[in-house]
């Protein structure tokens, strides 16, 4: 005898031909405001000051309920942040098993980010933090004792941000290494970048391994250099993600403008580009000055 339809399932025979095609349609869905991570690699953000007030927010700036804002998104998407070693040994090609990984980093030590570590802190977040070495602290950046205290917590890291930051348009690591200041070179690359390094491993007492360059503008001299300096791995302000084979030289990043609302904010994550909002300023984008010198003519 023949088999008699599946009632028990409780779908009449005339719709058993709908059931396959609607399977198919949910597995084809989108997976909706929750996915909103570049599946190809990871994104690395940018910060510069966190301040309570939110005044001048823009490129560098970002106020402290908006940092929250964000953090809090982050979080609640079930995102994991990582070291920069981590990143670095998945770039390399380590596997790794991390769902929604991406990378916070605090640029400059401005005294102003120790508002941000409870935020983490909250969070359980990992962060870097990229110290001047020479010009850059105290007031209105961070003392001595702070750097030592953000490094003392297992998962805050410090790097090196150079000795003096040169971020002038005319007058920086990439205009020094092409030969266009007079009185500027190799000799003056290497202090900012050996020196803070050395003065950094003094301080801390432990390895510094990673550089982030001074408004993400670079070349391939400089990145020389750096390896000679014996940095693992440098940071730059390219935009993009980060993937298995990568150059770990090459660090792509993220600006993050404090200007931007929180759905901006969702919309630079799931496209992987700087999402520009302020318009007091023109952006810094790109790894070479020169644009931006001509720009500013």
């Amino acid at each position: 005898m023949a088999p008699t339809p599946r009632a028990e399932l409780g779908i009449p025979t005339r719709w058993r031909f709908l059931v396959p095609v609607l399977l198919c349609a949910a597995c084809a869905a989108p997976s909706g405001p929750n996915d909103q991570a570049p599946r190809s690699g990871i994104p690395v953000l940018v910060y510069h000051e966190i301040r309570p007030d939110g005044s001048q927010a823009g490129e560098t700036v970002i106020s402290l309920a908006r940092f929250n804002e964000q953090m809090r998104y982050l979080a609640e998407r079930g995102y994991t942040t990582l070291s920069i070693g981590e990143l670095v040994a998945f770039m390399q090609g380590k596997p790794l098993r991390a769902r929604r990984p991406i990378v916070l980093t605090f640029d400059d030590g401005w005294k102003s980010v120790l508002q941000a570590l409870p935020v983490l802190e909250e969070h359980g977040f990992k962060a870097s933090f990229w110290i001047i070495s020479h010009t850059g602290i105290g007031d209105p950046h961070l003392d001595w004792s702070d750097v030592v205290g953000i490094a003392a917590n297992p998962n805050f890291e410090i790097g090196s941000h150079t000795a003096t930051h040169p971020w002038d348009p005319v007058e920086n690591l990439v205009t020094w290494a092409d030969g266009r200041v007079p009185g500027k070179g190799l000799p003056e690359i290497s202090f900012e970048l050996e020196a803070s390094r050395r003065e950094l491993e003094r301080r801390l007492s432990r390895p510094i391994r990673y550089l982030a360059w001074p408004r993400g503008w670079y070349n391939d001299a400089l990145i020389e250099r750096a390896r000679e300096a014996g940095y693992e791995a440098t940071l730059t302000t390219d935009e993009g993600v980060n993937s298995g084979g990568d150059d770990a030289y090459r660090i792509k990043r993220l600006f993050v403008d404090g200007a931007c609302d929180l759905q901006a904010f969702e919309r630079m994550l799931r496209e992987a580009r700087y999402r520009v909002c302020q318009t007091s300023r023109r952006p810094t984008q790109g790894s070479s000055p020169y644009p931006y010198q001509e720009r500013n003519r």
